[in-house]
């Protein structure tokens, strides 16, 4: 998955208040853009699959001008990364801006994984440049990574939204079905899983029941925790969860939300997936499909 970098490059998000130096990797973003050097640039939906080849990302001293506003955001193993804040950025060489949808396909991991994290982060800072009490201009804190309002001295974390990925199963003897999913709206949509976001009050478990319920009309029981994911696209923590349908299984879809939805064999899922390094989905369509229940746990 998105998060899994390999040994050489773990992630170290404890703030400190550092500089930048020249081999310091230094992002920066463009209406939600990242400013980096790829070999090639595919279309810009997460969902289409365009493979990216290589993709670098500048270091300081690739700037043709020092950024005025940066601050640290985590190391992976012995590579530190910083945002620069900047409204405009003047990195020389053939650096441009490239979509988040094709970073998700790039290599190689680690970088993928810095991008997309600072996406996020560089989102909020934009989003809270003032105080929602106030009106005043935030300031970065000292020693922590809030926002602190100086005048009423309102502090403001980091957005991350919870949310669940469900993957609904039945079993009647040997005939093994998972529910799979396709988005309404998009041009291009692999088939997913149930999932949404948790709301006010709600525990993970109820999100999955309601989503569940709400999307393609199932009851289902024995849930079962799989996994979690960062998934820094839509500031989400995603939690996955198997769970087992209860009672009918005829699927009653919303769409609202989803373009179709039905229950598939093992046999008939289809491989889109085999190569998705990058999803929680992708991962559990995959497990599914090649165990079955038996791989569940």
């Amino acid at each position: 998955m998105i998060q899994e970098v390999g040994p050489d490059h773990v992630l170290d998000n404890h703030f400190a208040r550092l500089e930048p130096e020249g081999s310091d990797r230094v992002l920066h973003f463009r209406d939600g853009a990242c400013l980096a050097r790829a070999s090639s640039v595919g279309a810009g939906d997460a969902d289409a699959g365009d493979a990216g080849d290589v993709v670098d990302l500048p270091h300081l001293a690739d700037y043709a001008r020092a950024p005025e506003l940066v601050t640290y955001l985590f190391s992976l193993g012995e590579e530190r990364f910083f945002l620069c804040l900047d409204d405009e950025a003047h990195a020389g060489g053939d650096f441009s801006y490239a979509s988040m949808g094709w970073l998700r396909h790039a290599e190689p991991a680690h970088l993928l994984f810095a991008a997309v994290t600072a996406s996020q982060l560089d989102r909020w800072y934009r989003d809270n440049r003032f105080c929602g009490s106030c009106g005043h201009a935030m300031a970065l804190a000292p020693t922590s990574r809030e926002l602190v309002c100086p005048a009423c001295a309102r502090i403001v974390y980091p957005k991350i939204c919870p949310g669940v990925i469900c993957a609904v199963t039945s079993c009647d003897g040997d005939d093994e079905k998972i529910v799979l999913t396709r988005y309404a709206g998009r041009t291009t949509a692999l088939w997913a899983l149930v999932a949404g976001f948790t709301e006010i009050g709600e525990s993970l478990e109820g999100t999955v029941r309601r989503e569940v319920m709400e999307e393609v009309g199932l009851r289902v029981k024995n849930l079962r925790f799989y996994k979690s994911q960062p998934w820094s696209f839509t500031d989400t923590l995603l939690a996955g969860f198997w769970c087992e349908v209860d009672g009918d299984p005829a699927i009653r879809v919303d769409h609202t939300e989803l373009k179709e939805a039905r229950w598939f064999t093992r046999a008939e899922i289809p491989a889109e997936r085999s190569d998705d390094r990058v999803s929680l989905t992708g991962e559990m369509i995959e497990r599914f499909r090649a165990q079955g229940r038996a791989g569940l746990l």
